[in-house]
This record gives C-alpha cells, structure tokens and sequence, in this order.
C-alpha cells in the first residue's frame, strides 16, 4: 500500500474522494439555511405573485384601452360616415367599395388582438350591418345592436354585459338617455364583442397552482382553480377598502388562502388572484451571516475542487487533446508519452499504437494506390482498337496500285510517325505538343481516305500549355470517333474542328463536327455513363474520361455537347499550372 502513487489509484475513486470531501460542508450549510429560509421564500413568492398579477391586469388594461381608444376612432372614419350620412346618394361601385374599406379597417382592427371576437357596425341608413363575420345580413340585428347599446347604459362601461356576453360599444351621436321614452336610433353603432375565451386564457397563464377572478357587479370569469372558494375571495374583495392593489391572507373553511387584489378604475373591474397558505415555504430570517460564511465556503471549495480536476484530469487530457493536435496536422511520428498505470495511461499507450499503426496503412494503402492506377492507365491504354491500321494498308495499297507515289509517301511517313508515338509503351504522359502532332498525323491519313468530302480545321495551341503533361492518347480516340461515327457517311461538305481555349487556369480541347450527331436516348445514356451514374460498355470517350479523373481528379474530364444544328462536340478540360508543365 505505502507504494501506491496517486496517478495509479483508478480515477473514479479519485473523483469520489473528491465530491465526498466537497459536498460535506455543503450538506451542514444546506441543513441549517433550509430551515431559517422558509419564511422568506413565502414573502418573496407572495410578492412575485402580487407583481405578476398586476403586471398582467395592467397589461389588459392597457390592451382594451388601447382597442377602446381605436374604436373611438371610427366615429370620424370617412367611410363609415360615408355609409350612415350619404349611402343614398353613392352608386353601387361606391357603396361597394366603400365597405370592403371599411370592413378591411375593422378586420385590422380585429387582427389587433387576441381579445376580439367580432366586430359588428349597424348603420341605420343601410338597415344592416358591415362585420368581420360572415353574418352580413340575419334577422333581428337592428334590434340586437339597439339592445347592446341601451345596455351600455344600465350595465356599466367600458365594458358592457348582455346575453352572457361582453361588448365594448360607441354610438354616433352619443344619446345618454334616462328613460326609455327618450330613445331615438343612432346613426350607426360600433360593437366590439370581446373574446371570454381569450380573457379564460388569460386568466390561466397566471400561476396553475393558484385560482384567478376578474369580474365587476355585472359580470364574472374565472380559471376554475379553487372553485370552493371563489365567492369567498369574491365577498372579500368587495368588501375591502384602501389601496388598489393588496396581499391579504383570507380564512375559507379550515383552511388560510393568500389573497393578491387588484383592481381598475378604468375598467370598472377587479381581479382576484388566490391559493392556499400551505403551497409556501418558511420566511427566511437572519440569513445575512450564514450567506456570507456559504460565499466564503463556496469559494474555498471552488479552488479547492478546481485543483483537484486539474490534477486528476486536466492535465492528462491537455497531453492528449495536444497529441492529437499534432497527428490533425500530419504529424505521425510516435512521440514518447508519460507512463502511468491509470486509465489514463492505457488511453496514451493504445493511442500510441493506433497512431502507428495508421501510419503504416496509409503507407500501404499509398503505394497500393500508385501502382493501381498505374496498372489501370496501361489496361485503358491497350482499349484503342488497331482497326485504323488495317484502313490505312488498304490506302496504301489503293496508292501504289494507282502510281499515286507522292500521296502514298505522304501517307506512310504519317503512319509511321502514328505508330510510334502509339508504340511509347514506356511513356504514360507525354506533352501536350506531341499528343496534337500526333493528332495531326492521324488527319493526314484521313484526309487522303476521305479525299475531299471532310474539311479539317486545326486552332493554334496556346504557347504556354505546349509542354503541359497529359495522359497519352487522349485527343486521337476522340477525331477517330468523329470520323467513324459522325462523318463517316458524309458525302460532301464535312467538317471537322479541333481548337483549343485557355482560361482561368485551365485548358479546355474541343472536337467540333457537323456529322450526324446522336439520337437523344444515346446522348442521355452516354451523359449517365460518363457521370458514372450508369454502368456498360466501356467505349472510348468513357476511357478517356476514367484516364482523366485518375489522372486530375476533379479538376478535370470530358463533357459531350450537341450541336447547335447537327453533329457534336466533345470537351476534354484539364487544370494548367506550374505543377502540370514539365516532366
């Protein structure tokens, strides 16, 4: 045991220890501060509860002022006065529009807030109503609307009882009438039927745990929380007097409620939030030393357990987020870890070991790579069909048969420098110069095959790509395609383009013709399967473009394009670069 170091104790134990000697003296401070802050967290609780529920009614007393006061605003509305003073004399387009205007302002008005149910404008001289309902037209709506503004009178503002329901109303004029003798039909009423729905909500994003009222002599919504003592609470507030807003403790049964009222003048309302005693804790008292002695405690322990961390773990792991730091840049050279026989020491040495060996399999999966793509370069290469071999004998043949000698040494010495350059069994690359001199070579010969019937046209190869390396045998497989596919059954005025275009750091090759082209199914399948989204036959121009992605990777490829009348172009697109220029 006197041999045990720290660094070999298992670190879970270490942990362990740790929190042991760390949550001691909390758990004796928890004890003793859990019993003197009971009463302040009553105190402190009854008076959030008290602030939120003020900041809530001064909320919705805000809000209904605020739709009152915009309400307000349409007795001078000039579409509304258009209706009720001049509907006689406006056209039906006029009278049209001008309701779908009004009916706009009123659903904006609607849209406004969440405590509008319907808005509803009965003019007189329409004898009917525009509203934000579809109920444009229904029996009995003068009479509705003439009932909820008399109700206005005896059932109290701003809000106004009637049917179950509550409304906020204007009139134009105003009549204040005591008897009912004395009425006389105003020229339009504006009513707002307040949403209860919404006003419940509300009522529930006050606290679950507590009941809520807002009501006046007329009217009444509740929550539903403690239905045993609403009209207790209810009596209470009635009764009371002094301040608006107050925290009391009410006595329902057997059992102590606190109280919070609040009430507003300007709604002619009072809202009564209410719960059992019992869901509070203790009030704290004389907590003033003991937080001092927690902060000072907290702070020692703080130190003391950050030390800890760093010694038992910190430190390892900044040994190791460096180590793979390093192998993230490159580096895969072992380097001599400490030794230790914790766990951390098991994570440095297989750590070590996966390092090593990942070196030695990228080693292996590189050389493995190089000579695979060597060997698939040399197997594309040997794809190049020897059948222009046998037409150019048959040419030569057909030359010495006619005494053409001139032509048939024209064709030979083109043959032969063809045959050589194929022949470069050694070579994988060669310049760029060399692989268009053997492109013209091959022309030559086909020139004399199809005599006058296809005119070849060369561009001028940029100077500065001349000594570019590229695969070798990349643009004569795609002339050989063009005359054996696209104009080998042209009879006259064939032509056949080979330009090049440098640009932006790349070099792009094209092979124009205006042979025959393709049909669109063998133009999609060839598309497929040079994206490698289709496997087939291996044919020339999806060599090439395989040599070429081995060889550029996506920086380069070949793309075939339709003509823009008949015939086709085929694009062969390679980087240019110091790194792609000599040998």
């Amino acid at each position: 045991m006197a041999n045990i170091k720290i660094s070999d104790i298992p670190i879970f134990t270490k942990i362990i220890v740790t929190f042991m000697i760390i949550v001691l003296p909390l758990f004796t401070l928890s004890l003793v501060l859990n019993e003197l802050g009971k009463q302040e967290v009553k105190r402190q609780i009854s008076h959030s509860i008290s602030t939120t529920t003020h900041y809530y009614f001064a909320n919705l007393e805000k809000e209904l002022e605020r739709v009152i006061r915009a309400q307000q605003t349409f007795v001078n509305d000039e579409n509304l006065l258009k209706l009720s003073s001049a509907n006689s004399i406006l056209s039906a387009y006029q009278r049209t529009k001008t309701i779908n205007d009004l009916t706009d302002k009123l659903v904006a008005l609607k849209d406004s807030s969440s405590y509008i149910k319907d808005i509803t404008v009965y003019i007189d001289s329409m004898g009917g109503v525009v509203s934000t309902s579809d109920q444009m037209e229904r029996p009995g709506i003068k009479d509705e609307m003439e009932a909820i503004a008399r109700a206005t009178y005896t059932n109290g503002v701003p809000i106004t009882a009637w049917d179950d329901r509550l409304h906020l109303n204007v009139m134009h004029p105003a009549f204040l009438l005591n008897k009912e003798a004395d009425w006389k039909t105003p020229a339009f009423i504006h009513n707002i039927e307040l949403s209860q729905e919404a006003l419940a909500d509300a009522l529930e994003s006050l606290p679950q745990e507590g009941g809520a009222v807002l009501f006046n002599s007329f009217w009444s919504l509740s929550n539903q929380q403690y239905p045993e003592a609403l009209e207790a609470v209810k009596r209470y507030a009635e009764q009371r007097e002094g301040q608006l807003l107050s925290t009391e403790q009410v006595k329902v049964g057997k059992e102590n409620y606190m109280v919070v009222v609040d009430s507003s003048a300007f709604l002619d309302a009072t809202l009564v939030f209410y719960f059992p005693e019992n869901l509070l804790v203790g009030q704290l008292k004389t907590y003033g030393t003991w937080f001092w002695l927690l902060v000072g405690s907290t702070l020692i322990i703080v130190v003391l357990f950050s030390y800890g961390i760093y010694l038992l773990i910190q430190r390892p792991l900044q040994m190791l987020i460096r180590r793979f730091r390093s192998v993230e840049e490159g580096n895969l050279n072992a380097i001599q870890m400490p030794l230790r026989a914790d766990e951390f020491g098991y994570l440095f040495n297989r750590f070590d070991h996966a390092v090593k060996r990942l070196r030695t399999l990228i080693d292996e999966l590189y050389v493995q790579k190089i000579r695979l793509q060597q060997s698939e370069l040399k197997q594309l290469q040997m794809q190049i069909t020897p059948h222009f071999l046998y037409n150019s004998f048959y040419i030569l043949h057909r030359l010495i048969k006619h005494g053409d000698n001139q032509t048939a040494e024209l064709v030979s010495r083109n043959l032969g420098d063809y045959f050589q350059f194929i022949t470069r069994n050694g070579l994988e690359e060669v310049a760029l110069q060399d692989e268009v001199n053997h492109v013209r070579s091959y022309v030559e010969i086909q020139n004399v095959r199809f005599s006058n019937r296809i005119e070849v046209a060369f561009g001028d190869l940029p100077p500065d790509c001349e000594e570019i390396k590229v695969p070798r045998l990349i643009l004569q497989p795609l002339v050989e395609n063009a005359y054996e596919h696209g104009l080998g059954e042209t009879i006259a005025g064939g032509y056949l383009q080979i330009w090049f275009r440098h640009e932006a750091g790349q070099l792009s090759v094209m092979v124009q013709d205006n042979g025959a082209g393709m049909a669109e199914s063998e133009y999609l399948l060839l598309s497929r399967q040079l994206d490698g989204s289709e496997e087939g036959e291996t044919i020339g121009l999806v060599n090439i473009q395989r040599r070429l992605k081995l060889r550029y990777g996506d920086l380069g490829g070949l793309e075939v394009l339709p003509g823009e009348e008949k015939g086709l172009t085929v694009r062969i697109y390679i980087p240019v670069g110091p790194e792609h220029k000599g040998v």
